[in-house]
């Protein structure tokens, strides 16, 4: 199989990279996360989990964006903390019942309610954000089971934010400052359409189905 690394793949599109490895990987991470906090939550299934509230005691979500909570398999309603006592209260719009389960976020931790005594049918739904290094395979990073599309997004971020750190450093150089902003603006373009397809084409899978 030939490298299929972070950094090789930039330079795939980039040819020339003057950024150092640390910079690419935090460049990548970023991007992974961005990403993942755009897309439709119907794009996201194949690298998504859950953590379960167990007993009540919350389930600690962190560096991770919330899908869904589910309780019994049917889909919570998200309520402000300030409002969490609420839920336990008969005579409140926000009272949780085994078919009307609510949840909401707090000292990170996420809560649904009614409280599940045993088993983990209270599950808070979500997708990791990875930890992206320029020598990762992204297949194997934290992103295992997505898409193509997801990665190549990824990618082309990941190259746009190296690009636009090395347009300072050829400040003086106005022949290589072009040629480079010429690159930026191409990768910008590709990273939009290739965006507003994957989002369009997702979409249109709903609408078919």
């Amino acid at each position: 199989m030939a490298d299929s690394s972070v950094k090789t793949r930039i330079k795939d599109l980039l040819q020339d990279i003057t950024v150092d490895n640390v910079a690419i990987g935090q460049f990548a991470t970023d991007a992974a996360k961005e990403i993942i906090n755009v897309l439709p939550i119907e794009m996201l299934w194949s690298i998504s989990g859950y953590t379960p509230d167990l007993n009540g005691a919350g389930a600690a979500i962190t560096a991770s964006r919330i899908l869904y909570a589910s309780r019994n398999s049917l889909r919570a309603v998200e309520i402000d903390a300030a409002n969490a006592s609420r839920a336990t209260d008969s005579n409140s719009i926000y009272f949780a019942t085994n078919e009307s389960p609510v949840f909401y976020k707090e000292g990170g931790k996420v809560y649904i309610k009614p409280v599940v005594s045993s088993g983990n049918d209270a599950r808070v739904h979500h997708v990791n954000y990875p930890t992206i290094v320029f020598d990762s395979d992204l297949s194997t990073s934290g992103l295992v089971g997505a898409p193509d599309e997801i990665e190549h997004l990824i990618i082309l971020k990941t190259a746009i934010r190296a690009r636009l750190s090395e347009l300072n450093e050829y400040q003086d150089d106005s022949e290589e400052h072009g040629l480079k902003l010429q690159d930026l603006q191409m990768l910008q373009a590709e990273y939009q359409a290739a965006l507003a397809t994957f989002i369009g084409s997702s979409g249109k899978r709903g609408e078919d189905s």
